[in-house]
């Protein structure tokens, strides 16, 4: 591992910590986190590898990093998911580049599934989600005319599955590597 992914590492681990606890604590992920990650990740990037292609330089951190935003971008579109998260994520792209993002993509997508089922088992709240979702089925199959209640709006922490993600992929990137 060179000097520069090293660092990259740990300021992605501090980002990622932070971002835990912020999403915990206050459901937010913070821009003065985010913002600064995306940018000294690609401006490591550049300095460090240049502007190389897919799988090396800022190339690599950028359209990684766009890409793994966009995974989120439509639940952030529909108010679902905090952009918060979104740009976590491109800021966790940014500094694993390719291939390793799509490792993150694959590991943060299993642990958020993960993450909603005990959250929602764990509340109790099963049964609510499911009729929820069958009223909405139904509405759009015109069999209801309108959903008769909203849904309350519910918090899971996407934060953390990012962060477990991007952990467990960074370990597996590191066994996997040479």
């Amino acid at each position: 591992m060179t000097p520069a992914q090293t660092a990259l590492w740990t300021v992605l681990g501090a980002a990622l910590v932070i971002s835990v606890v912020t999403d915990v604590l206050h459901h937010r992920i913070l821009d003065i986190v985010t913002y600064p990650l995306m940018a000294l990740a690609l401006g490591v990037r550049l300095a460090f590898e240049g502007v190389g292609d897919l799988e090396t330089g800022l190339v690599s951190g950028g359209v990684s990093g766009v890409g793994l935003a966009a995974l989120l971008l439509p639940g952030a579109l529909r108010g679902r998911m905090g952009w918060g998260d979104v740009k976590l994520m491109g800021g966790v792209g940014a500094v694993l580049g390719f291939p390793a993002v799509m490792a993150a993509a694959a590991f943060i997508s299993l642990v958020g599934a993960f993450q909603a089922v005990v959250t929602l088992i764990w509340k109790g709240e099963v049964w609510d989600t499911l009729a929820s979702a069958g009223r909405r089925w139904a509405v759009r199959a015109r069999l209801m005319r309108t959903e008769k209640a909203l849904a309350p709006q519910r918090h899971i922490p996407y934060g953390v599955a990012i962060a477990l993600g991007t952990f467990w992929a960074m370990w597996w990137q590191h066994t996997n590597a040479g």
